[in-house]
């Protein structure tokens, strides 16, 4: 075996390794620019600062995303692309200002508005703009869903007055209730903005990792070597994961009896949403929220996964009875405010053929609640 000569090192320091060198750069600025790869280490990185955004959740204009749905969901198709237009609802693109002929619908509410895994053709906006359209052959009719995952009132309120109000809506929707009721349960606190805590310093390691994250060729093989699992009921993927949240709730342990909880809150959270849209003079529809904790239907009672709550897990007939106390909540401030009130709750049934877990809607409830909706506003406004 020949012992390297100082040629051969000279050589490799003057040739070899610039020219891995050289490689690295342009497979790195090829990834960059072609492929990118998000920081793995991103959330790590933020500074202990208070979010000082006034909309804590909200869709950035132009957004797209297409969906994989998992098999076994009952009436769900097998994929779906979800689009946000040029102001981040979804629905066709919003006009600024308003034009005259227009009358103009926004829906807000959390994932049982958004309705995230049904395609832009199906989707609930498209479909009630279908049925108001027709009722209305003198206006031009849009219908904007600004609904988001994991929304609740406090959302909503900012939602309306900073988002919606200034767009000179005919009417908004509210569709709340079961990430309230979720919030409550787990103790959020409704009075502070939240605040996310990272601690500043960390070890020459962590710098080290946190530097080197911010290749693309690192990221890579950051997530293949050590990738990042989220939290099943928390996470959302481009494909669904509901058998996971089902198991990983099922393994919570069961606690029978729910915490002591102040809906006064909620109450007040919905009244103030009322009022900001009364005080703009713009009509207001409130809806119960659906779900299907009290079902008789055996799929929808063996796949509910919003009945774990932080680290426990509760029977789902008593969150009906609770997420009951939020519905008729909504139905008092209706009427004393004198708002629009559809208990949409009651008016769906609770079976597979209208949704696909705890309370969000398939391809049938999507086309009955549009129906439902309308009809009512239809009714409403003759």
């Amino acid at each position: 075996m020949a012992l390297l000569t100082k040629k051969d090192i000279k050589s490799f320091f003057t040739i070899t390794l610039p020219t891995l060198l050289l490689m690295l750069v342009i497979v790195e600025l090829a990834l960059y620019w072609l492929a990118p790869v998000e920081d793995p280490f991103a959330r790590y990185k933020k500074k202990n600062l208070s979010n000082s955004q006034y909309i804590e959740s909200q869709f950035k204009p132009n957004a797209e995303f297409t969906f994989e749905i998992e098999s076994g969901l009952p009436n769900m198709d097998s994929s779906a692309t979800f689009t946000t237009n040029n102001f981040g609802y979804r629905g066709d693109s919003l006009i600024y200002p308003k034009p005259l002929s227009e009358f103009r619908v926004f829906i807000i509410g959390g994932s049982t508005t958004e309705n995230l895994f049904i395609d832009d053709s199906k989707g609930f906006e498209r479909q009630l703009q279908g049925v108001l359209q027709d009722s209305l052959p003198n206006r031009t009719v849009r219908v904007f869903n600004a609904g988001k995952s994991g929304d609740a009132t406090p959302d909503h309120i900012s939602m309306l007055v900073h988002r919606i109000q200034h767009l000179n809506p005919d009417l908004v929707i509210l569709f709340a209730g079961i990430n309230d009721l979720n919030r409550l349960i787990g103790n959020y606190d409704y009075l502070h903005f939240p605040v996310e805590n990272v601690e500043e310093s960390g070890s020459m390691i962590q710098s080290i990792k946190f530097f080197l994250s911010n290749f693309q060729i690192i990221r890579r093989l950051i997530n293949v070597i050590n990738p990042e699992k989220g939290d099943a009921r928390t996470s959302i993927f481009l494909k669904t994961n509901y058998a996971a949240k089902v198991k990983e709730v099922e393994a919570l342990p069961l606690v029978e009896t729910l915490p002591s909880v102040d809906y006064g809150i909620y109450e007040r959270n919905i009244r103030s949403f009322v009022g900001a849209a009364k005080s703009n003079r713009v009509p207001v529809l409130l809806m119960t929220q659906t779900h299907t904790w009290d079902s008789k239907d055996a799929y929808l009672n063996q796949n509910h996964w919003m009945v774990g709550i932080g680290n426990q897990r509760y029977p789902s007939e008593k969150l009906a009875e609770e997420l009951g106390k939020l519905n008729q909540i909504t139905i008092q401030v209706a009427e004393e405010e004198g708002v629009f009130l559809l208990d949409l709750e009651k008016s769906i049934p609770k079976t597979t053929d209208y949704f696909y877990d705890d309370c969000h809607f398939n391809l049938g409830g999507v086309q009955e609640a549009a129906k439902v909706i309308g009809n009512y506003i239809t009714l409403k406004l003759n």
